[in-house]
């Protein structure tokens, strides 16, 4: 396309004439430069009015298979109610093959979900809860103790969400193939500074130290699948990838056995990532994290958009309920936890589309990093500005001082 052709769209562009756009340059410059929001729009209208062939004309065959699923979705709930419906939409969402495997440019890898590990699951569970009782007793002590040192710090969301993905990048030794991978229990791979792990162990991980923080949270995991390309900028979080032959016999392990094709449907159907999902009763809103490209998005309408991925070429990240339901649940009530989730996104927000996304969007999340920093700083120099001191040199602070109290009268009651 050359500059003349550019400047001539852009100009239509800016006069809002989308219309003219289709007219002289046709379908896929029309997609390109016009703004989600009008093309939703339009969508939505014909929709309304049946319009079904002119969907499919003006913007694809996959646009139209969505709006198609969605209209049998509301015929569904109206003609035999909301379980049958969302049920229906499950299943529907199990056995279409949509986008392929990773992004290459973020970290996806797999969310380690294969059809033999669905299997049996409930007792594996069980299993390993009375197998590694002493290391889920270690972690569930440490991440208390965690979540007591954060709530005394008084963020609000958006600070406490980041903190906890930033602290779990901190504090492990990165991203790589996990040691333990424990079924039910895949946050125990980063219990210490020597913690290695996945997607999978990283939304595990975060998800229980939210709930941890404020049980309000009610965080827990969702299985996507990451499609094959596209732009997504992190938080201002450093990651640390750890590059070693465990690595590559990790991946060599879920994948080398089976030939490409058949690789890349079994991930289109049970999903490649893991994130994690809270509730902000408030906001009435499901958020969607992403522990591993650290990022937020939301879980609206039974989709997920990420804030940290642009409107024209964003990385799309597609629910997979099945893989969700039966991988963090020991029961059948993963089936009730998926529903429920999903019938709750679609309720309204009490924030706009635009107050959403200044809360939680990538300029917030930074900025929200900026402030815990700040926060932290203030902090330090308070207990510093508190510290005892005798001819100008400090002996103590007021956190050793109450220790030494404490320790005083449990020596006179001991003795």
């Amino acid at each position: 396309m050359d500059k003349k052709t550019k400047e001539s769209i852009k100009e239509l562009a800016s006069q809002k004439k989308y219309n003219d756009i289709y007219d002289q340059y046709g379908r896929d410059i029309y997609l390109k430069y016009v703004p989600r929001k009008i093309k939703n729009e339009e969508i939505k209208q014909l929709k309304k009015e049946g319009r079904f062939e002119d969907i499919f004309n003006k913007y694809g065959e996959k646009a139209a298979k969505k709006v198609a699923i969605k209209a049998q979705y509301e015929d569904r709930k109206n003609e035999k109610g909301i379980l049958n419906a969302v049920l229906w939409r499950i299943k529907a969402q199990t056995l279409k093959n949509v986008a392929s495997i990773g992004t290459g440019a973020i970290l996806g890898i797999t969310a380690g979900v294969t059809p033999i590990q669905l299997m049996n699951n409930k007792d594996r569970i069980e299993k390993n809860r009375i197998t590694y009782a002493h290391e889920i007793e270690d972690y569930n002590k440490k991440i208390n103790t965690y979540a007591e040192e954060v709530k005394q710090m008084r963020l609000t969301d958006e600070e406490i969400i980041m903190k906890v993905m930033k602290d779990m990048w901190g504090n492990i030794q990165g991203y790589g193939a996990p040691k333990k991978d424990i079924t039910g229990f895949l946050e125990l791979d980063l219990a210490d500074k020597n913690g290695v792990g996945m997607c999978r162990n990283m939304a595990s991980d975060v998800a229980k130290k939210l709930n941890a923080i404020n049980s309000k949270y009610n965080a827990r995991t969702m299985i996507v699948n990451l499609s094959e390309d596209g732009e997504y900028q992190i938080a201002n979080i450093e990651t640390k990838i750890l590059k070693n032959e465990q690595n590559e016999q990790s991946e060599e392990k879920h994948g080398a056995q089976l030939p490409e094709g058949v690789l890349n449907t079994l991930e289109n159907v049970f999903g490649n990532h893991m994130i994690t999902l809270i509730d902000i009763p408030e906001d009435k809103l499901i958020l969607a994290l992403d522990p591993t490209n650290p990022g937020i998005g939301i879980y609206k309408n039974g989709e997920i958009k990420m804030f940290n991925s642009p409107e024209k070429n964003g990385i799309e990240f597609y629910p997979r309920y099945y893989s969700s339901s039966v991988l963090a649940s020991t029961g059948p009530e993963g089936i009730k936890e998926v529903i429920e989730d999903f019938t709750k996104s679609f309720q309204k927000s009490n924030l706009t589309e635009e107050e959403i996304e200044e809360k939680y969007g990538l300029n917030a999340q930074n900025e929200a990093l900026n402030k815990i920093e700040e926060k932290k700083s203030k902090r330090s120099e308070f207990v510093k500005s508190i510290e005892v001191s005798i001819d100008g040199k400090p002996i103590m602070n007021i956190e050793d001082n109450n220790k030494e109290k404490t320790d005083e009268k449990h020596k006179e009651i001991t003795r």
